[in-house]
């Protein structure tokens, strides 16, 4: 009898913890659902959110200051991992950017271990890797209209007319590309440009109803809270059943033992 109390005890007491730790993830389950169901209504598609402990959380607030060089009349900027042509994004990059210069037919952008081939217009054309031979590129210069890059190893090299050879050169006569402050009007446009129009609320929506919000394991929080509500069904229910058999017993001892 002892035994049989104590299950009945420890699954009520299960039952009231488990629901006190759900409890604020079902009611976002809850609520987010109910606006993914009506996101025309609410119009989450349309609604953007441009907090910065938001933008920060999904990674699209910029943590380092931006380097920037100017290339015929144009400024060349990366900003964390994006490459800006003034202020418009034309690609990304995880390279560090080592300058930009004007050749022949583009204008070239050298990183770490490739350079960039963008039109005029600011269309970017094509990446090329720079090959082991030049070993990483420390800065980038121009010599009879065609780019210059002084390696790491010392050594300077120029690109052939298509940029796909590179012959060791000597340092003359090379104008080097050098990095560009940039006034608060052109830090404005490139911070709105870096940031876009923000979130949409129905992705900060859904990756709440999902989790993913959380981080990596988030979608397993919400996992957990989807299996304790399961719990709270089955747990609550054998409770109830208990307490009604209970109550049958006693009513049917009362009924036979009337004195």
């Amino acid at each position: 009898m002892t035994n049989r109390r104590s299950k009945k005890l420890s699954a009520f007491l299960w039952h009231r913890r488990i629901g006190l730790a759900a409890i604020v993830l079902v009611v976002i389950l809850a609520i987010t659902g109910i606006m993914l169901n009506h996101t025309e209504e609410f119009e989450l598609d349309s609604t953007y959110v441009d907090s910065s402990v938001l933008m920060s959380w999904y990674g699209l607030e910029p943590d380092t200051d931006p380097v920037s060089f100017r290339a015929d009349g144009h400024t060349i900027t990366q900003w964390g991992n994006q490459v800006f042509f003034d202020n418009h994004a034309i690609t990304q990059s995880e390279q560090q950017l080592k300058g930009a210069i004007k050749g022949e037919q583009f204008i070239v952008v050298a990183f770490e271990k490739e350079v960039l081939l963008v039109s005029f217009d600011g269309e970017l054309i094509e990446r090329v890797p720079t090959g082991n031979s030049l070993s990483n590129t420390r800065r980038l210069g121009v010599k009879y209209l065609r780019p210059v890059v002084e390696a790491e190893n010392g050594l300077y090299y120029m690109a052939d007319e298509h940029i796909i050879d590179w012959d060791v050169v000597i340092n003359a006569d090379v104008q080097w590309s050098r990095p560009v402050a940039l006034n608060k009007q052109q830090l404005d446009e490139l911070y709105v440009a870096f940031r876009g129009k923000g979130l949409s609320l129905e992705r900060v929506v859904l990756d709440l109803h999902s989790g993913r919000i959380f981080g990596a394991y988030g979608n397993y929080v919400m996992d957990a809270a989807a299996l304790g509500l399961l719990w709270l069904s089955g747990s609550g229910l054998w409770v109830w059943s208990s307490r009604k058999r209970k109550q049958r017993r006693k009513r049917h001892y009362q009924k036979h033992h009337r004195i």
